[in-house]
């Protein structure tokens, strides 16, 4: 017990990441979370030393305002849950003589990582490469849909209603997740051609039979990224091509909100939609010849 008291702030966190989140939350979720207790240990080794009940909230505010200028928004905010969760679970555990940490703040300064959507010629060339590659139809999916990652991995037969034409996102990573999302021709059609397997109920599988993982999807953007040329291809710029397309064609904002599981509509139009250069063109030369109309009738 007294050793266990004098536990270092880094390794209680790693102790916490295995017993805590790894058995019990989504791999992504600890995936992430070990990511950012890795730049804890190589951005301020003497965490490694320091026994958990001497870090005070001023302390892990001064580590999340010295990381602003190296790391996005997101990472940080991910590193104020691990601070946050790891300490609230050290208090439930007498000997290691903890508090909770206070509030945490992410600084002004820190980045918001900005994830651009295809222009229309960029989704052709990502769209034409995967009609042969392997598992491109999954991209196509993504592209029709505007699913998460780590939702099309979890789909089932059951969450597919096919008198609706639905699926139905039973895990997300928000609250606003758990949606309904209808399938327009394409993504229906692909849907109906994967193979219900013995073993599993999984829709979508890898090349070897199994379920699809992050990994796998991962492993497709970058075939289709040098295939098409589109260098910045991730399984994230599927989700904001579709949404941008989507505004593009007209679907009302309110309803693409409600599809990609949003909380707000601001949030939608504020990190997701991203008009091609190329639509923006359009618009303003409708504006044109509406005007152009309205003077030759007077």
């Amino acid at each position: 017990m007294n050793s266990e008291s004098k536990l270092s702030v880094i390794t209680w966190m790693e102790k916490w990441l295995q017993t805590y989140v790894r058995p019990n939350l989504a791999y992504k979720t600890y995936s992430s979370y070990s990511t950012v207790i890795n730049i804890l240990k190589t951005h301020f080794p003497e965490l490694k030393d320091i026994p958990i009940n001497e870090l005070n909230t001023f302390q892990a505010q001064q580590i999340i305002n010295n990381l602003a200028d190296k790391f996005a928004r997101s990472t940080l905010c991910t590193l104020r849950v691990v601070l946050h969760e790891s300490y609230d679970y050290a208090e439930g555990i007498p000997y290691l003589n903890t508090h909770p940490l206070g509030k945490l703040m992410i600084p002004k300064s820190a980045k918001v990582r900005k994830v651009r959507a295809m222009t229309k010629p960029e989704q052709e060339a990502v769209e034409d490469v995967a009609q042969t590659a392997l598992l491109g139809y999954i991209a196509i999916f993504f592209l029709r849909t505007g699913l998460r990652s780590g939702e099309l991995c979890l789909l089932d037969w059951e969450d597919y209603n096919s008198q609706n034409q639905t699926i139905h996102i039973r895990k997300s990573k928000t609250k606003a997740g758990i949606r309904f999302v209808p399938l327009c021709e394409d993504a229906q059609k692909i849907l109906l051609s994967q193979r219900k397997q013995p073993y599993d109920n999984a829709i979508f599988h890898s090349s070897n039979g199994h379920r699809v993982t992050s990994t796998v999807l991962k492993k497709l953007a970058l075939r289709l990224r040098q295939k098409s040329g589109v260098p910045f291809l991730t399984t994230h710029v599927y989700r904001h091509t579709f949404a941008t397309r989507a505004l593009e064609d007209g679907m009302n904002v309110k309803a693409l909100s409600r599809i990609l599981g949003h909380t707000n509509v601001a949030f939608t139009m504020q990190r997701y939609c991203t008009p091609d250069v190329n639509f923006l063109r359009e618009q303003m030369d409708m504006l044109d010849q509406v005007r152009k109309n309205k003077q030759n009738k007077l």
